[in-house]
């Protein structure tokens, strides 16, 4: 399928991910990057806390994370510099709600369930996607299968489960906080990222064809 030419203000083609670095390099150091924290995380971490499922669960959404950085092709195209940075909120508001949870020890049954679950749904997600995860907006191959049959962004949906664990593991004002910021800050990202995308013909079929992109019934 041919692309249709780009928009003013829109990039023409696969950008370099920073200057006089090509994408490809990006992708090795932050791939390997990604992985080194899968590990160390697990190393550093209390001998309490390192085999607790909660652990686990961060270790392996980074370990494939990093291996799916290093095998992604380029995209076809990335978004424009205002579009990347909408999506950065709700990245570091997952970021951070994990990092300000309570030690994986002292979760009770069912946020780490929960916890869990997300990150299950993530995996999955992402291990569908393939070649073609990102994390920032960029327009590559669409993918429709697995369980995308059945929304639009069932990563985010993981992500949010995740987040919300936190605040129910964290009773704490700042972790129900972030958890109120991840919702708004996570629509606005599925937004820009449908914009990004619907310059592929093919999405708006997708798109009305799985009508929800988060919630069932609600969004």
């Amino acid at each position: 399928m041919r692309d249709r030419p780009a928009q003013p203000g829109e990039p023409s083609g696969p950008p370099t991910a920073l200057p006089g670095v090509s994408w490809r390099w990006f992708d090795l150091a932050l791939g390997l990057s990604v992985l080194s924290w899968a590990g160390l995380g697990l190393w550093h971490a209390d001998p309490t806390d390192r085999l607790t499922p909660v652990r686990l669960a961060v270790a392996a959404l980074n370990g494939l994370a990093g291996v799916l950085l290093l095998l992604r092709g380029a995209p076809l195209r990335s978004g424009t510099p205002s579009q990347l940075a909408a999506a950065v909120p709700a990245f570091i508001a997952g970021g951070a709600a994990v990092t300000l949870a309570p030690p994986p020890h002292d979760w009770r049954p069912l946020p780490a369930v929960v916890f869990v679950a997300g990150a299950a749904l993530v995996a999955l997600s992402l291990g569908w996607l393939g070649r073609n995860f990102a994390i920032l907006p960029a327009r590559r191959a669409l993918v429709t299968g697995g369980p995308y049959r059945l929304i639009r962004h069932p990563a985010y949906a993981g992500e949010l489960a995740m987040v919300l664990a936190c605040a129910l593991a964290g009773h704490d004002w700042w972790t129900a906080a972030l958890a109120m910021v991840a919702v708004p800050a996570v629509a606005v990202r599925i937004q820009v990222e449908e914009r990004v995308m619907a310059g592929d013909p093919a999405h708006a079929v997708y798109a009305e064809r799985v009508r929800w992109r988060l919630v069932p019934g609600l969004w």
